[in-house]
Parts: structure tokens; sequence; C-alpha cells
């Protein structure tokens, strides 16, 4: 008799801590009116947002602090001055830290900086999101789906090591499969391009959204169909290839929001030039 294949994320709601997960909704992340301020600069005055489900969107912004502030903000790390936010359809407004805890086990997130944790090995920082969250109940199982998830990034002769024995366009190919590891339905990469050069973030943005190798193509453990936010710091051509939406910020407004396609960007020569006047729209 056929047995049903069980998924790593349907075996990870099984050994959570008790709690319902949040059931992925179609739009995942969903901001309102969004304003953000930091240092006197205004960086949002009033910004409107949906993410779906199979939807890469790119958020264009002029300043690093931009770029990582509000995907934080987006997922109830840090506060916004004002506006609404819904991640799978709930109000992350007033929400406990437990409550919002809850809902970010369905976020993966990449930071700047790949913000791994020095002290753990490869193997550690990728695994430790779903060891942290199972309460260590099913170590076996993680450890089969973090296997396979280094593998699938390239990742296997490094994951004894710690990360300061590895590049930068390595770490943030750890911290992509740490984000994985939860097979997330709403997935948010802070300005990931940065301080990798240009093959290095094209080789990262394929792992992220290319197809999957004829190797992978039945067993590929990137999570399915997710939502994509990416926020980046300036205007990175081989954002182009993946992007179903791209909004532009300008002095804290939105200058261009649609497909990609639609952007002209005749005589940008520098890929990470930002678009730095309205009339270009």
């Amino acid at each position: 008799m056929d047995v049903p294949m069980v998924t790593q994320a349907e075996r990870f709601d099984e050994v959570r801590d008790g709690e319902a997960s949040p059931h992925p909704a179609e739009v995942v992340l969903r901001c309102q009116g969004l304003r953000v301020r930091h240092n006197e600069e205004i960086i949002l005055v009033g910004l409107d947002l949906e993410v779906s489900r199979g939807e890469v969107v790119v958020l264009v912004v002029e300043s690093e602090w931009a770029a990582r502030l509000i995907p934080r903000i987006l997922i109830g790390v840090e506060s916004a001055e004002g506006g609404e936010i819904e991640i799978n359809g709930i109000s992350i407004l007033g929400l406990s830290e437990h409550r919002k805890l809850q809902l970010r086990r369905d976020v993966g997130y990449l930071f700047h900086n790949s913000g791994l944790i020095h002290n753990l090995t490869v193997w550690y920082n990728v695994a430790l999101p779903a060891l942290y969250h199972t309460r260590f109940k099913d170590i076996e199982g993680v450890g089969e789906h973090v296997n396979v998830l280094i593998d699938r990034c390239g990742l296997s002769r490094w994951s004894s090591l710690r990360p300061a024995a590895l590049d930068e366009s390595t770490c943030k190919k750890v911290a992509l499969a740490r984000a994985w590891v939860m097979s997330p339905a709403l997935l948010v990469l802070e300005d990931p391009l940065m301080n990798i050069d240009t093959g290095s973030g094209s080789d990262l943005l394929d792992l992220a959204f290319g197809p999957s190798p004829p190797e992978w193509e039945d067993r590929d453990p990137r999570p399915p169909n997710p939502g994509v936010l990416i926020a980046s710091q300036g205007l990175h051509e081989g954002l182009f290839r993946y992007v179903d939406r791209m909004i532009i910020i300008k002095e804290g407004e939105v200058a261009f929001t649609g497909d990609p396609k639609e952007f002209d960007r005749r005589g940008k020569t520098h890929p990470g030039d930002l678009i730095n006047t309205r009339e270009a729209f």
C-alpha cells in the first residue's frame, strides 16, 4: 500500500510547541499606509504593499538603513511610526512577542550581512531555527532535511566549518539555506547582493529563484511557491531576471511600481544605480 509522503514542513507542524502554526494565506504579506522614520530622516511616508504566494517583489530604496529597517518592520522585529501590517492575514500590531514569534515561523529571513552565529558550524547555523522551533523533538528528521538543503546549496564541503572560514558569498548561501529550513510561506531578503561581486550575486539569485537543475527536479528542498520580498539599496541588474513586481522609493514616496519590464534602464551604466529623478518614469 502506498503511504502518503509527509513533507518536512508538515513534520515540523506536528512537533511544534503545541499551539497551531499559522496557515499560509494567498497574500502572505500586506501593509497599508506604512510610515517609517529613522533619526529624523523620513524613509517612508505611506506604503501600500501586498506579496502573494509565488510572487517576487523587490523594494528599491536609497539608503542602507531603509534596506535594513523596512523589512525588519514588516516582520515585526522593529516598530513602524504608523500603518498596518499583516502576515498570513493576521495583523501584527498589538501582538505579544510570543505570538509574533509564532507568525515568524512561517517567514524565512536573510540578513544583509548573513547574520550567522560565528561559534556554530555551517550545519548548525542552518539547522538552528528548525531545532529551536521544534524544541529539539525531531533531531533526526531535522538533520536529514538540513543535509539535503546543504547539498542543494553546494555547501557540503563546508558543513563542519564556522563562518569565519568562509567568504561573504558562501556565508550568504548558508544564510539562504537557513531561511529555507522551515519551508516558509514568506521569504524576506534584506539587501542580499550587498558586499558580494556581480558574479556571486548572480549565483545567489539563481540558487534562490532559478529553475531546479535536472538532478533536483523531483526532490528540490526549496520552499514550494513562497511569496518573496527583496529590499535592495539601489537597482541591481540581476534582479530583473526573477522579479515580478518592482517598487522604487524616492524621498520616502513611491516613485515607480509595476512590472520591471516597464522600467526604462537606458543610460544606467552602473547596475547599482538608483534612479534619481522622477522624470525618468
